[in-house]
């Protein structure tokens, strides 16, 4: 093993801070690059680069001296992952398979290329496009790029809503009956090898589509969770990921899973992980890129991870009062991203639950009850 491996992460989020403290438990060294000085990673390594990793000569730069390149999100410069790769650089993911996850647009015409099932869709280049011929409602509409933790995405219920509509190339989704929302990581290392962890049903807020919960493993038929798992691993292999996949699906009310949306690094739904499975999603990740072998992914222990997002105006003592007493419970992990601004409804941390379901269930209450 190269006793000076060093990893570069493009993007200084909280996924890079985590991926950093794996990273610590095998002497490598991380280099991060992110535009803003007190990115939550910064404080974490003695060799961050202030600069745009949607820069292509930056992102050449500053990858001077890696052995492997990774993200912490998808807004990054695909074209300079791709010429890293021609360096001789290990890269996760591939510039190809980040260019196609970069667009929802593109995402959905590669389900459809590779008959994963999805939601029906079309893709419109404008709002003047979608008014021209409009779509039977209601639908989904969402950005092609730049969206996240529910920006850059509306429901339509009628035409008369298309004045609200986005400018610009969108996903328009035919909205489908969803009885519950799923998760599935996969890991792949550089010779094929690969984990998959165990389906997580994952609870949204309906009026921000944020994250507020997710528990693990998933309430679901066995015959189903197999299923989900065989989506995850048909993505991953149709995309040729080397590293890590989080493909989100639905189950639809009439049993059907279909695939929503992937990420190609860690993700929100594989926090629990940590604690809660033989290796994290961030070892795996650290594991992949330095090509060691990969960790098991099975679930040691039932968990639920929720969101701590920053409070409305006016709420920050509630925001307080719920991480406080996550600190108070035994069986309660708390992680805060070191965020210097608490912003409305921004993951400020998350806080990891172990135990039987129904404490899980009764716990969560007990730490957004009031006062």
């Amino acid at each position: 093993m190269n006793l000076k491996f060093t990893i570069g992460i493009l993007g200084g989020g909280q996924l890079a801070r985590m991926t950093i403290a794996a990273a610590m438990q095998y002497g490598i060294r991380v280099k991060v690059l992110d535009r803003n000085s007190d990115a939550p990673a910064a404080n974490y390594t003695s060799a961050f680069t202030c600069g745009d990793p949607q820069d292509f000569a930056t992102v050449m730069a500053f990858a001077e001296g890696c052995d492997a390149v990774t993200i912490d999100s998808e807004h990054v410069n695909a074209d300079a992952l791709i010429a890293l790769a021609e360096k001789g650089v290990f890269v996760t993911p591939s510039g190809a398979a980040l260019k196609i996850i970069q667009n929802k647009c593109r995402q959905k015409e590669f389900f459809a290329a590779e008959k994963i099932p999805t939601a029906p869709f079309q893709v419109v280049p404008s709002l003047a496009a979608l008014k021209a011929a409009p779509p039977v409602f209601p639908v989904i509409q969402k950005r092609a790029t730049a969206g996240y933790d529910g920006q850059g995405v509306l429901l339509l219920n009628t035409e008369s809503e298309l004045s609200q509509a986005f400018d610009g190339e969108s996903l328009i989704e035919e909205r489908v009956a969803i009885d519950k929302e799923i998760a599935v990581m996969v890991a792949v290392d550089r010779h094929g090898q690969r984990v998959i962890y165990d389906p997580v049903e994952m609870v949204f807020d309906g009026t921000r589509n944020i994250l507020k919960y997710q528990i693990c493993p998933a309430d679901m038929p066995e015959e189903k969770a197999r299923h989900a798992r065989a989506l995850a691993l048909l993505a991953a292999e149709k995309l040729g990921i080397q590293g890590l996949l989080a493909v989100e699906m639905f189950i639809t009310t009439a049993g059907e899973i279909i695939v929503n949306e992937m990420a190609p690094r860690p993700h929100n739904s594989g926090h629990h992980t940590i604690e809660a499975a033989a290796t994290s999603q961030y070892e795996n990740l650290v594991r992949i890129l330095a090509g060691l072998p990969l960790g098991a992914a099975a679930t040691t222990r039932p968990s639920l991870m929720l969101n701590l997002l920053g409070p409305e105006k006016g709420a920050e003592q509630q925001y307080e009062l719920v991480v406080n007493k996550a600190l108070r419970m035994e069986n309660a992990y708390v992680h805060l991203y070191g965020k210097t601004e608490l912003r409305p409804f921004r993951k400020m941390g998350h806080v990891t639950l172990t135990g039987p379901r129904e404490q899980l269930i009764q716990q969560y209450r007990e730490l957004l009850e009031p006062g």
